[in-house]
Parts: C-alpha cells; structure tokens; sequence
C-alpha cells in the first residue's frame, strides 16, 4: 500500500504504522494522517462498476449540475478539498508527469465560472525538488482568493505557503521564526486552511517534517500590514497554539472559521493506540490570541476523535473510530452556548443505504450541508456522501459519475468538490495513483 499523505511527513506517523500494520484492509488513522484505502481491483461487469451501480441509485430523481474538470493538461492526477463561494477550487496535482509517472506535486486552482472556467493554473511552488505521486489535497482558499498549501524549500524542507495573485507564492515560515527557544529547531511547516476572509490561516510546525524526530506544533498565521517598496504589503506572524494540557501529543489542524475557531487533533506519542482527541482553540474575547484547548466529547464506544470542518455557526463535522480504527463513523457537533465554549456529545450521522459500513464527514458549509466518503468492510467500493444538520437521519450518495471517489468540501452556494477515478471524462483509473478533480451542485 503505497504511503501518499503528506502528514506521513508532518506527524512522524505517530500512531499509523503499527495499525497499518495490523488492519490492512481498512483505513489507518487517518486517512489524512497516513495511506487512503486504495481500491480493490476485484472482477467487475464490463461498463458497469459496483460503485457506478450504486451511484445510479443514489439520487435518480434529480439531475445534478457536474463538472468533470480532469488534470492539469499533462498532469497525471489531482486531488482536490476547499472550494470558495465564488466557485474556485484548490488542490494539488503534478503539472506535467515525469516519464511513465506521476510528476512534482504543485498547488494547482481552477475557477468553475467565468472566462476561465474548467481551465487548471499552476500556483508555482518553493525552489526545493517537490515531492512526486498523488498527495491527499491538504490545502485551503479563502473568498478572496487567498490560498494556503505547503511546498519544499531550497534547502530540503517541507514549508507553509500561502499565494495571492498578486505575491505569487509566499514562505510562511516557522516557529524557529518567534526567536522562542523552545522552538529553535523547528525548520519545517505546513498550512492546511484559511477562513473565508483570508484572515487567519491555521497548520502546523515541527522538526525535520516531524519524520520521527519531532512533534508538530498547531499554529495560527495572523496578518498586519508594512509599507514596502510604495505599497502595503500583507506580513504573515506564526503563533503556537495552547497544548500545555497534553504535553506529549502531536498535532494536526483541519479548519478555522471567521469567528477565529479552530479544529484539529491530536495523538499520544507514548501510548498512540489509546489516545486521540478532538480539539478546538477559541478566540479570546480580548482578541489577544486564543483561550486554552478543549477537548470536544467523544463517544463511548467509539474513543478516537477527529474533527474536520467548522462552519461559523461553531457546528463542526468529523468522524470517531474504534479503538482498532476498523469502524469509522461520520459525526457532527454543536455548540450549545453563545460563547461556544460547551458542546454536545458526539451526533452520529447516519450511513448511507447500500454496502456500507464505515465513513467520515468532512467539509460543512453555514447552511449545514455535510461532505464526506463512505465505504464498505473490505475497501472495494468507496463513494462520496452528503449529510445535512437540518435532518440528522439523512445520508445520500453523490450523484456523481465515478467508479471510486470522496467529497472533503461544499461552499455556501451547495457545490461540493470531488476527487474521483474513472467517470465519463476521466482517464484516470488507480484511487490514490491516478485520480481527476470535480465538483457537483448539490439539490
């Protein structure tokens, strides 16, 4: 099983090696921390796919609006996940491949309206040799057309980038940057997502990308403004977020909305099969910064905790997993107070009809949509889902053309993004190898 996530890099794999090894046919923890569940190569009808028979079924009463967008021309593959409320998606892929492969991994956009619709642009990266072969699409785009990603450095190091048309690709930097001992060996970082007024941008700092030598620090970029060459530009600051409660954890963070909340996990690096945690940072009232971690509520039965997407009414959407990480289930949580500092127990979400059996909610939107993927025991069909916060007993596939696919972001005008393989369009055929972009309108 070909290891794609670049958090292998960020978080050392703190805890996936072991359950990789001990649960091969499911998903590691988690599928953004370690290798997604490739497809199973198992005999199917010709032109009909299990997965495209149950599509047919998700949704037959409504004509769906979808755009096969493909690769980057000469790409090979794309993964994509944050979609703005303009209709622009972000994500990566290789701008052109390397021989018989894959080749280097760019931060790729492409608009789904106006003169440039459907056409892929190379954002560029750092001077460093990029990585190669497909990467889960760990990267964001706020309103404004801010977009947050990572890229490789001169020297070797994996970094956080952010890209404006106007800037091109900017080095974020790293903790090391604060002058803060405690932080002076941390020459590598990664930006996962920015809010809707590209105002804060959240990811994290480590050691040597945290490849068994560090521990990955959650961190938040604020921006100020500076007077350089006749003109103001934006000066990104990194700050660490609180972890003193859990002092040998590693992190990871998913989202942030304009409220200033933030969402991740984290994972004992002592006892990483027993202990991982929902976490959510909250905005001062004061503006100074953020308040102490809270662990959001897990389930009983199912003990590992993941939260993904936060909307700006506080609700928040992921997945819990048992203790063997066999099962996961998509979840959500709300906000039960106005200062959004209590929360609900976890809300299952329920699995769609069919084979099912395992899924994880993903992206959310302020109107409650709820996106994500959904598989069977033995990994052999895996589709994209939708949920709603208005219906907690709704789940429905994803109308969308595919043998194999996922759908990790929605924005308020119901357009969900996926990434997929086969389809009408698509000349990619190997999940996690080859695989295009898409989006589609929800109903």
């Amino acid at each position: 099983m070909k290891r794609i996530s670049i958090l292998a890099c960020i978080l050392g794999m703190y805890f996936v090696s072991t359950a990789w090894a001990q649960q091969p046919a499911t998903k590691p923890p988690s599928a953004k921390y370690g290798p997604h569940r490739m497809a199973s190569q198992t005999s199917r009808t010709p032109g009909l796919t299990v997965s495209q028979s149950l599509n047919a079924q998700a949704n037959p009463d409504h004509a769906a609006k979808i755009w096969e967008l493909g690769t980057y021309p000469g790409g090979t593959w794309v993964t994509t996940w944050r979609i703005n409320d303009l209709g622009v998606i972000v994500g990566l892929g290789d701008a052109s491949a390397i021989g018989d492969g894959s080749g280097y991994t760019h931060t790729l956009e492409v608009p789904l309206f106006g003169p440039t619709a459907g056409k892929w642009t190379d954002l560029g990266t750092l001077p460093g040799e990029q990585s190669i072969g497909c990467e889960e699409p760990l990267d964001g785009i706020s309103n404004t057309g801010l977009v947050v990603s990572h890229s490789i450095t001169s020297d070797g190091y994996m970094h956080a980038v952010a890209w404006t048309q106007e800037t091109g690709m900017v080095d974020l930097g790293t903790l090391a940057d604060t002058g803060d001992p405690r932080y002076a060996n941390h020459n590598s970082s990664y930006a996962i997502s920015t809010n809707k007024l590209g105002t804060l941008i959240v990811g994290g700092s480590g050691v040597d990308q945290d490849t068994n030598s560090g521990f990955a620090a959650p961190v938040v970029w604020t921006p100020s403004k500076e007077w350089r060459n006749g003109k103001f530009v934006t000066k990104w600051k990194i700050h660490a977020l609180d972890t003193a409660a859990y002092p040998d954890f590693s992190w990871v963070v998913w989202g942030v909305n304009d409220y200033g909340q933030i969402v991740g996990a984290g994972g004992d690096n002592n006892n990483p099969q027993t202990t991982v945690i929902g976490a959510l940072w909250n905005p001062r009232v004061d503006g100074a910064g953020w308040r102490k971690l809270i662990s959001l509520p897990p389930s009983t039965a199912y003990p590992f905790t993941e939260p993904y997407g936060i909307n700006e009414s506080g609700e928040i959407a992921g997945m819990v997993a048992s203790d063997d990480w066999s099962i996961w289930l998509p979840t959500l949580w709300k906000p039960l107070d106005r200062t959004r500092t209590t929360y609900s127990r976890v809300i299952m979400l329920p699995l769609p009809q069919g084979v099912f059996t395992n899924a994880e909610a993903v992206g959310i939107n302020d109107l409650g949509d709820i996106v994500g993927d959904s598989w069977n025991d033995d990994g052999s069909v895996d589709l994209a889902v939708r949920w709603t916060t208005k219906d907690l007993t709704f789940s429905e596939l994803l109308n969308f053309p595919a043998d194999w696919s996922f759908s990790w972001g929605v924005n308020n005008n119901r357009i969900a993004t996926v990434t997929y393989t086969g389809g009408q369009k698509c000349p990619a055929s190997v999940p996690w190898v080859y695989t295009c972009g898409g989006a589609i309108q929800l109903h």
